[in-house]
């Protein structure tokens, strides 16, 4: 039976998957943690809102191998916030593929990583579309969401802070282009912040025409530049 994904050890040490059927890795091959902390933890500014806000509501656009939320949460520990994290996603890797990444290796909070292993092997190989939740904390909850992310409705105003990590432009045009762009602005509370591993001219003119604040950042090893994008304070 053909694989539908590789493991791969990055530059870090630590471990990401190759897709073969979008010929897409989930993470940097320069470093799978180092780019996650960079691109969306640095990006959006998080120690210091959870140092300052109580409750924070963190939108994912590709949850993949879950990667990004394990960081968030495994920082979000450190203060008394209550975080509710929604990531999106068409699906996810089998159980035995997250057993292989071994992510417990590489963030604070080793618990976590072994609470969402233990989560997924719950379900099918393919996870039928659905909402799905998986509480990490007594006021602090995942929530995954399994559809097509185009079709899944957002909440106006409502979400804090939004990780844009879905596969590249060239993979996933649906998920860059400006009406979803848009979707995302308007989900976002005023002051929220947008970060993505992509600068992409098209995507940030996109980001530019639909309100945002876009700020070029210097990139993680491997990568120039990418981009953090806020929405204007009412």
């Amino acid at each position: 039976m053909n694989q539908t994904h590789q493991v791969i050890e990055t530059s870090d040490g630590s471990r990401t998957l190759f897709c073969n059927r979008s010929q897409q890795s989930f993470h940097s091959i320069h470093g799978a943690y180092t780019e996650s902390r960079h691109v969306f933890l640095d990006g959006c500014q998080l120690e210091h809102l959870f140092q300052v806000q109580p409750a924070v509501s963190i939108l994912e656009i590709g949850f993949g191998t879950g990667l990004n939320w394990l960081l968030t949460a495994s920082l979000a520990l450190r203060y008394p916030t209550n975080l509710v994290y929604t990531g999106l996603d068409r699906e996810i890797p089998p159980s035995h593929y997250l057993s292989e990444l071994s992510y417990q290796k590489h963030i604070d909070t080793p618990h976590l990583a072994e609470s969402l292993l233990d989560w997924r092997k719950k379900f099918p190989v393919s996870v039928p579309c659905g909402s799905y939740k998986l509480p990490f904390h007594p006021k602090s909850i995942l929530e995954l969401r399994i559809d097509d992310i185009v079709q899944i409705d957002l909440p106006s105003h409502h979400y804090d802070r939004i990780y844009l990590d879905a596969f590249a432009p060239t993979v996933n045009p649906h998920l860059w282009e400006p009406i979803f762009i848009q979707t995302l602005y308007d989900s976002l509370q005023s002051g929220g912040i947008l970060a993505t591993y992509s600068c992409a001219g098209h995507v940030q003119r996109s980001l530019t025409a639909s309100g945002f604040m876009v700020t070029r950042r210097p990139g993680p090893p491997g990568k120039r530049a990418v981009l953090s994008a806020q929405k204007d304070v009412q």
